[in-house]
């Protein structure tokens, strides 16, 4: 018989998958095209710095302005450098995959509180 997973737990497991699984999927599209690349990284870029500033939010924050500045470099150098779409592509499907992997405990962690 397993043990009862507790509540903060099986929340935060739920919120890192829903946060990687939308991550994942925003950086498959934003690999997709120049120009959309570009303003959305600008303003991903943007709005993870106003989130940075806060000591609750930092962590997403940084994560948020990383994901928009590698969608602006995206944008910008995928002509000079033709790998870059290809190592967003990568990284969004490393983010899917680690939102399963999240997702799946998450509803693990539900059935032991049932």
């Amino acid at each position: 018989m397993s043990d009862i997973v507790p509540r903060s737990q099986v929340t935060k497991d739920g919120v890192k998958a829903a946060g990687a699984i939308a991550g994942g999927i925003a950086l498959l599209v934003l690999a997709a095209s120049s120009l959309f690349g570009i303003i959305a990284g600008g303003i991903l870029t943007v709005a993870g710095l106003a989130l940075s500033s806060s000591k609750s939010d930092r962590t997403a924050g940084v994560v948020t302005t990383v994901v928009g500045v590698a969608a602006l470099a995206t944008g910008i150098l995928w002509r000079l450098i033709p790998g870059i779409p290809l190592l967003m592509r990568i990284a969004g499907f490393v983010f899917v995959g680690a939102g399963i992997y999240s997702l799946v405990k998450f509803f693990r962690g539900m059935k032991t509180r049932t």
